[in-house]
């Protein structure tokens, strides 16, 4: 899966590089509250949980000029993705840490509509791949403390492919985005379980 991620990062450099007289570099942020869905099909039924955390994202992105309204936005994020829960039973206090750090490579097709010289909307569709760099979960019982590495002492995988869908606005250089990302592979090695992520996003960039 490393190898499909490396293929997409060079695959999308050769293309800014043959088209850069067309292509315009853009920054942005925002914010992807990401829902982590796990199914374990047992005798009995199927089990079925969801893992909200809250998102954030920074990163670069390049809109290059295909034909007349038709681009391509090829981007590279870096996403923080966490959620704290904090309970207290019987006087002592239980908090869990959930982190996860990744690079997301977006690569958008987008087409869009002048509404007039400064307003511009265009629709945006395209595959995202992503890479975890880490995740773990930090859990302090009392004094006690203890933390579970995701990729080491899990079943679960580091790559995935979105299927990634939105609209954009925008004006005198500024862009504000948002849409949805499906994540399309199962993100677990355990038998008879299935594990996918889900995001929905909002941004805001700059074009330089």
């Amino acid at each position: 899966m490393k190898k499909i991620f490396a293929f997409a990062a060079v695959a999308a450099a050769m293309l800014f590089a043959g088209n850069k007289a067309n292509a315009q570099l853009g920054i942005n942020l925002g914010y992807a509250p990401t829902t982590f869905s796990t199914t374990i099909e047992t005798g009995a039924g199927d089990i079925e949980t969801d893992h909200d955390m809250n998102g954030f994202f920074v990163g670069v992105n390049y809109n290059i000029n295909l034909t007349g309204d038709l681009n391509v936005s090829v981007g590279a994020d870096f996403r923080l993705n966490t959620k704290s829960d904090e309970s207290t039973t019987l006087g002592i206090t239980t908090k869990t840490t959930d982190k996860q750090t990744l690079i997301d490579i977006p690569v958008l097709f987008n087409y869009g509509l002048s509404l007039t010289n400064d307003i511009r909307v265009a629709a945006f569709v395209g595959p995202t791949f992503s890479l975890a760099l880490s995740g773990e979960t930090k859990t302090t019982i009392g004094s006690t403390e203890g933390t579970s590495d995701w990729y080491d002492d899990t079943d679960l995988k580091k790559f995935d492919i979105g299927g990634t869908i939105g609209l954009s606005l925008s004006y005198d250089g500024f862009r504000l985005y948002g849409g949805y990302n499906l994540g399309l592979m199962n993100l677990s090695d355990a038998d008879n379980t299935t594990a996918k992520s889900s995001a929905w996003f909002v941004g805001l960039g700059y074009a330089l």
